[in-house]
């Protein structure tokens, strides 16, 4: 029998666990993961019951940080502490992007938009039949969702496929849903011949004199490795690095000091609008505050029927080039309920019991960029939201677009009230400053640090795959965009190294 060589994948997310999947079969492969929990309760599987984890007062399954603005304000950013990561505890909000960004991002790794292409064919089905697939079903449709697709289209926005964004379009949202139950990186994750753990954490990298990673030392064990991949996220694999460059450093070694390590980390800034309607249109906002309407949701969404529960309230979208350069740059989304904070941050789950919805702003294309920074064992995450007045130039222009659109028929016939109506157009700076929150969209940190073949520069044998090697975003949601690129790391990786003596 052929001795097969060590790969150690360190994270056990989105992008860990098809790595290690596509890659066992020619290596042995082991994953460490830190997550205390290896799955949640089957109750939380129905897409939208993973609100319940956001506004639980335990978080279990998850952890909570916050990210500081320059005001002081707080905004909460969410971690999975389970295995399977932001696939598992995600909004199942489906998008593959923009051809153009793809194409630029794939450049940099030799890579094609053909073979992203062959990937996402290879990942993802529309036949929810397909059990070893990612599953993609359109969304739940209300009559709001009509009507705001109709009046996009009498505002001159046709309709589209709303899982790309090359143009301007519109159209229902794609879900990562197979009939009653969220899928995710689980849905194609084989645990045969794979060795894994959990709450397991890296502590050190192990290298030999030539800088060739030999293994990584955790709180538990040391393991042994020809190859080590780290799939941690952007905080977990920019602070794994930090730690390590200062380790060595108090060795008198050197070798990632000059790697911009955690430089220019981006997150979308999200942006709502809350819209009360004048009649009762089935919204979260109502269901939340009647026994009968929650109990008649469960039967409906159990029972086989399109519901809000196929979802997380994310229900149609539109993509917008709102600065004219010929680039789409904004997506708003309906979503079926009008919220105070983000995930409850405030202590309340929606802004009223009364029927509503609210429009979700996203500037695709970030132009501010912040870091992660150690400070001691911990690690601070600052995106430095609004830090470039372009970002808040756009959010104008969205509000403004938003407005336009609520104030146009036929959708307008169904408004009672837009929240906050006066400040939205009189004072829209104030309001973006004061009401944005995390997408909990983090990309970056690593991209400046990896060659072509995701290798980090200085070392042999340690690679880097997961939402930190992106220099920008391909679209509005990330977690397509890191399955996709872990898929093609991975064919990358088996060709380069198999059987590599």
């Amino acid at each position: 029998m052929i001795n097969k060589k060590k790969v150690v994948v360190v994270g056990g997310g989105t992008a860990g666990l098809l790595i290690a999947n596509n890659l066992k079969d020619h290596f042995d492969v082991t994953i460490v993961e830190k997550s205390q929990y290896q799955k949640y309760p089957n109750w939380f599987k129905p897409p939208l019951m993973i609100g319940l984890l956001f506004r639980s007062k335990k978080l279990k399954y998850m952890s909570k940080r916050d990210i500081v603005m320059p005001d002081g304000r707080h905004i909460p950013f969410f971690e999975s502490n389970v295995l399977g990561g932001a696939s598992v505890i995600n909004g199942c909000v489906h998008m593959v992007g923009d051809k153009i960004s793809w194409s630029s991002i794939l450049e940099k790794f030799d890579s094609n938009y053909e073979e992203l292409i062959d990937s996402y064919k290879k990942i993802y089905s529309l036949n929810s039949k397909n059990k070893n697939k990612i599953s993609l079903a359109s969304s739940y449709q209300s009559f709001i969702d009509k009507s705001f697709i109709k009046t996009l289209n009498l505002l001159g926005i046709p309709k589209g496929d709303s899982n790309y964004s090359d143009f301007e379009s519109c159209g229902p949202i794609y879900n990562t849903v197979r009939r009653f139950s969220r899928t995710s990186i689980l849905s194609i994750f084989n645990k045969k011949n794979l060795k894994y753990s959990i709450n397991e954490s890296v502590n050190e990298f192990l290298f030999n004199g030539s800088k060739k990673i030999v293994g990584v030392k955790t709180n538990l064990r040391n393991i042994d490795a020809d190859y080590v991949i780290l799939s941690g996220g952007v905080i977990g694999t920019c602070g794994l690095l930090l730690n390590e460059c200062d380790k060595q450093k108090n060795k008198g070694n050197n070798i990632l000091n000059s790697l911009m390590l955690g430089e220019k980390i981006q997150d979308h800034a999200n942006l709502r609008i809350n819209i009360l309607t004048n009649k009762n249109i089935g919204s979260l906002n109502e269901v939340s505050n009647s026994f009968y309407h929650k109990a008649t949701l469960l039967l409906k969404h159990f029972s086989g029927r399109t519901t809000l529960m196929k979802g997380t309230g994310a229900s149609s979208s539109v993509h917008l080039d709102l600065n004219g350069d010929g680039v789409i740059d904004t997506r708003i989304q309906v979503v079926q309920f009008s919220e105070t904070g983000r995930h409850g941050s405030d202590g309340k789950y929606f802004s009223s019991i009364k029927p509503g919805f609210s429009l979700s702003i996203t500037p695709i294309h970030p132009k501010s960029k912040g870091k992660v920074l150690m400070d001691g064992s911990n690690n601070i995450v600052n995106p430095m939201f609004l830090s470039s007045k372009a970002d808040i130039e756009l959010l104008k222009l969205a509000l403004k677009f938003c407005l336009k659109l609520l104030r146009s028929s036929p959708i307008n016939e169904h408004i009672l009230k837009i929240e906050d109506e006066h400040n939205i157009e009189n004072n829209p700076e104030e309001y973006i400053t004061k009401n944005i929150f995390s997408g909990h969209h983090l990309i970056g940190g690593m991209q400046d640090a990896i060659n072509a073949n995701f290798q980090l520069k200085k070392t042999k044998g340690l690679y880097i795959c997961d939402a930190s090697i992106f220099d920008r975003y391909a679209a509005s949601n990330i977690h397509s965009s890191v399955i996709l690129i872990a898929d093609i790391f991975s064919n990358k990786f088996i060709k380069n190294n198999k059987g590599k003596e």
